[in-house]
């Protein structure tokens, strides 16, 4: 079945991070940069995030909604260096980054698969931790099976062993990239060459996809279930159209099944991997197609990046511990105060979104991991500060006797 779209668009996220001696020299080599511009939120044209969001998450991601205007003008007003020291103060900035031209692209060889990246996010949270976003569309065509290609082939795009892959480089049609390996220059020149994420065990190499498809409804029928299933599985998975689906993969318990796909109704399915998020919808409803896409891209996609930051700043956290541990252990009680028994929003299906990203991504499995590692080593220090202390007050008391017997001797010499 050559199932055919009627709209669709994909996220690849690219985590990294900044050490945090470096952040502000980070923030205001982006102010500087004249193709970044800083996203200011506005309680007007972004009520729908103002209201989805409770305060404390709210302000956590877009401290700019509390910025008066007389605030803002008396900002702009800066020059960078005070900007980034201003905005270093901030939980998290935004920036949209804009190409000088559109891009264009073709996986394979003539006649492959056209695309542009419509949109360029780099997410910046206070901890150094960062998010650079591309936001793709097909183009030329309507083809799901060319989504399932595209999703599969540019999610390795920055990957050192993509040359070696048996299908065909991504090929720019643009005078700005000639070839893949200028994505992989662009994604250089967004985060820099100081990030650390290789030391704190991210990976780096694929991105993260999050994918929306609005199929025809002609196609999504009782009759095409069975095709429909195979062809969601793969679009979870990030698989190419021709690849084999295991078994198993049917076969899933019904507790595993909720943690993988959630079905809004019979025309709405979200998929689930540690490496993905899918939204899979017909026509059949106009808002599946208008209102479900937007705030997939907005309400949604943000709290995807709030549970994807949790988990690389549990991941940075469990690095710093056994390096430097005080720092570490006052970032951990600060997350834990400010971020981690946060509710994130009142919205019913927001609040199921978001368990099943922390479920997928097991964030709230390396947070106890990582509460038990912190016990472990904060008794170490303790220990190990008691040992220290121990021994100063050893040579202090020895240098007293010292001093004590000489003033004895000098005495009796007298």
């Amino acid at each position: 079945m050559e199932l055919m779209m009627k709209y669709q668009y994909t996220y690849f996220v690219y985590p990294y991070v900044i050490e945090k001696g470096k952040y502000k020299k980070y923030l205001q080599s982006l102010l500087k940069n004249k193709k970044c511009k800083l996203r200011i939120f506005d309680k007007q044209k972004d009520i729908h995030l103002y209201t989805y969001f409770l305060p404390v998450v709210r302000d956590f991601l877009f401290g700019s909604f509390n910025l008066s205007k007389e605030g803002l003008r008396n900002f702009n007003t800066l020059d960078s260096e005070v900007k980034a020291t201003l905005l270093s103060k901030y939980e998290c900035n935004i920036f949209n980054y804009k190409l000088p031209e559109k891009l264009q692209g073709k996986v394979g060889a003539a006649g492959g698969i056209f695309f542009e990246i419509s949109e360029i996010k780099v997410i910046c949270f206070k901890s150094g931790i960062c998010f650079l976003m591309f936001k793709t569309n097909l183009e030329n065509t309507n083809s799901f099976s060319d989504l399932l290609n595209f999703n599969y082939k540019f999610r390795e795009i920055n990957s050192l062993s993509y040359d070696l892959k048996e299908y065909e480089n991504i090929k720019i049609q643009s005078s700005t990239f000639k070839d893949v390996k200028d994505i992989s220059k662009l994604i250089k020149e967004i985060t820099g060459h100081d990030n650390i994420s290789q030391k704190i065990n991210i990976g780096t190499e694929k991105f993260f996809v999050y994918s929306y498809a609005c199929v025809d409804q002609k196609d999504w029928n009782e009759n095409t279930k069975e095709e429909l299933n195979g062809l969601f599985e793969k679009y979870r998975s990030i698989l190419p159209v021709n690849s084999q689906i295991l078994n198993d993969k049917y076969t899933l318990l019904e507790h595993e099944k909720e943690s993988k796909s959630m079905y809004k109704n019979q025309y709405i399915r979200y998929g689930f991997t540690i490496a993905s998020t899918v939204l899979f919808t017909s026509n059949i409803n106009t808002t599946n197609f208008t209102l479900v896409p937007q705030k997939y891209e907005s309400e949604y996609l943000y709290t995807y990046i709030l549970v994807l930051y949790k988990k690389i700043l549990l991941n940075k956290l469990n690095y710093e511990f056994s390096n430097k541990f005080k720092n570490a252990e006052n970032d951990f009680l600060d997350f834990t105060k400010k971020l981690w028994i946060q509710d994130t929003t009142n919205e019913e299906f927001g609040r199921r979104m978001e368990e099943n990203w922390m479920q997928n991504l097991e964030v709230e499995k390396t947070f106890y991991k990582l509460k038990n590692e912190y016990d472990v080593a904060y008794k170490k220090h303790n220990v190990e500060e008691l040992n220290k202390n121990n021994k100063v007050t050893r040579v202090i008391i020895a240098a007293i006797l010292v001093i004590n017997i000489i003033t004895i001797l000098f005495a009796a010499l007298k």
